[in-house]
């Protein structure tokens, strides 16, 4: 029987398609030893915000927690825990935003408070700030597949080192006993697929077709952070067409 895996970094707030991937996994793995990287989505997402005119010009904004950025791997990188937005601390703010974004959205109170505890407590790190936001969602979405951090395989040293990432993610998908890796479509554009086929790992891409749902203000913006569906129908969407093609095979 065949096992398929996926892997992501550990995003901020994650959108729905890290869901999605994940729930098309037999097993997840969070990439935790790979390189932080500036302005991606390691600790910042967007939200939907109001308009003069949703329907035509629905429009979002950033929200992110403040990071000592430094050349290191995404399991080292620290929250800089004394920044204050609008006079008041960075995760406050971040609530606050949210807040006032999703007051009225109709499963806002249903949810809110759970991210409320997760905030509040101002993690250190932040993969640990995101993956106990991960996980949460994880369990209100009902998405049953296991999680596993990459460094916890230690297949790469503990200190920077720059590797094939190709050769990364067969070497992942080896040590977890998986014969299908399943990449983002970004990975039809920088994936070898030498070391799969090495390994005899097929690889398959998720090809993503945002579902559209009721937002809680007119019109419809995709690809926000995944707490928007969450707020204004509860759960996670269903998606009608498929999302995997096949890439390779033996």
């Amino acid at each position: 029987m065949s096992k398929v895996l996926s892997a992501h970094q550990p995003n901020f707030l994650p959108y729905l398609g890290f869901f999605d991937k994940m729930q098309s996994s037999d097993i997840f793995v969070i990439r935790d030893e790979v390189l932080f990287i500036k302005k991606e989505y390691h600790n910042r997402n967007k939200i939907r915000i109001n308009s003069h005119d949703n329907v035509n010009n629905p429009m979002s904004k950033w929200i992110s927690a403040p990071v000592h950025h430094q050349d290191d791997f995404i399991k080292h990188i620290l929250i800089q825990k004394e920044i204050k937005q609008k006079n008041i601390q960075w995760y406050q703010s971040i609530l606050h935003e949210i807040e006032a974004s999703y007051s009225k959205a109709p499963y806002f109170k249903t949810f809110f408070p759970e991210f409320q505890k997760i905030f509040n407590n101002s993690e250190t790190h932040l993969l640990s700030l995101n993956m106990k936001v991960i996980n949460l969602i994880k369990e209100i979405f009902q998405i049953k597949t296991p999680i596993i951090l990459a460094s916890q395989l230690k297949l790469k040293p503990d200190h920077y080192e720059k590797s094939a990432a190709s050769v990364d993610i067969a070497n992942i998908c080896q040590a977890l006993n998986a014969d299908i890796y399943l990449s983002g479509s970004g990975g039809r554009t920088y994936l070898n697929l030498e070391p799969f086929n090495n390994r005899k790992i097929k690889v398959e891409f998720q090809d993503y077709h945002h579902p559209k749902y009721e937002q809680h203000l007119p019109g419809f913006l995709p690809y926000m952070a995944s707490i928007d569906a969450l707020f204004c129908i509860g759960r996670m969407p269903q998606i009608d067409s498929p999302t995997i093609f096949i890439s390779n095979t033996h």
